[in-house]
């Protein structure tokens, strides 16, 4: 039995559609028949030539939708969706796999952290984790960070953190986040730190060379000679070469008495064995007479040893002449 037939056989006002073989058109045949004409509609329809297309049959309720005219009621329901949302055994809804975030949204976000210094949330690649302590910060903080201490001269690099004392920033990790110029700076200072003692510099300000200590202390050097500049220093004042002037003379000497010129100034004194007072620093040449000398600013001194000497003895206790 087809499909017609047992919605027939089954609802016994159920309306009958037949199609003639000359033309498409379907004859209505009733909707209200006792059983008796409902058995024969069905003998009917089994006798219709079962190779023919089924056409289709409108249930009642589309006809009777087909027929009631169209309102403002019925266009507004027949918009809205009656399907309920899917639910799993226990009665709880599915999520529509448009309505759920995306793989790709999840791992973003898993692989973001929080910058305690700026307190912005970047990628786990721009990470940077302080050695000995485990802080992380951002590349861009920490090398800002780390570009203010090498401006300040700052050899040893500490945590980021105000209250950590054990992490320190590494100067490898760095390469890429700074400078170049900043980085090359603070590989010298570091250099210059390890050396420790056994460096010194260049006394002439236009070189300025970092110099090692190699010799084992055994054999005193006082000249040397820059292999920068080529000039000669002595190693032991760390001051240009002062000829004719002992080291021991030379330390007696204040700072703005040690330049070239003073320097040659004071060789020339040894040389013609001038004196200087000990109030003004002024040389004095004695010509003729005794050890009792009077400078311009009228302080009395030996001419032997530059001690003070008072104007009624003319004799010194210092050097006892």
């Amino acid at each position: 039995m087809d499909m017609e037939a047992q919605a027939a056989a089954a609802d016994p006002h159920f309306p009958i559609y037949v199609s003639s073989e000359e033309d498409d058109g379907i004859t209505f045949l009733g909707d209200s028949f006792d059983p008796e004409e409902m058995q024969i509609q069905e003998a009917i329809l089994l006798s219709i030539d079962s190779s023919r297309a089924p056409t289709a049959i409108p249930t009642s309720s589309s006809a009777s939708s087909s027929a009631s005219p169209s309102g403002p009621d019925v266009a507004g329901t027949s918009g809205k969706s009656t399907e309920e949302s899917p639910r799993d055994r226990k009665g709880k809804l599915l999520c529509n796999v448009e309505d759920e975030p995306s793989d790709s949204g999840k791992r973003r976000k898993r692989n973001r952290f929080r910058c305690a210094i700026c307190m912005e949330k970047v990628q786990v690649s721009e990470q940077f984790i302080v050695s000995h302590c485990s802080h992380a910060f951002c590349n861009g903080c920490v090398g800002r960070y780390v570009a203010t201490k090498i401006g300040e001269n700052v050899e040893s690099i500490g945590c980021p953190d105000p209250e950590c004392t054990e992490g320190f920033v590494e100067i490898e990790p760095c390469r890429d986040i700074i400078p170049q110029e900043l980085f090359d700076r603070w590989s010298v200072t570091l250099c210059e730190q390890s050396l420790g003692n056994e460096k010194y510099y260049c006394p002439f300000k236009d070189c300025s060379a970092l110099l090692i200590k190699d010799n084992d202390r055994t054999v005193k050097i006082r000249d040397t000679e820059c292999p920068h500049c080529h000039r000669m220093f002595c190693a032991r004042c760390r001051v240009p070469w002062h000829d004719g002037i002992k080291c021991k003379e030379l330390r007696r000497l204040g700072d703005d008495e040690k330049g070239e010129t003073d320097l040659m100034l004071k060789k020339l004194a040894n040389k013609n064995k001038w004196q200087r007072c000990p109030s003004c620093k002024m040389y004095v040449s004695r010509i003729a007479g005794c050890l009792l000398m009077k400078c311009r600013c009228k302080q009395y001194f030996c001419y032997h040893c530059a001690a003070p000497m008072s104007k009624a003895l003319h004799y010194c206790k210092n050097c006892k002449r």
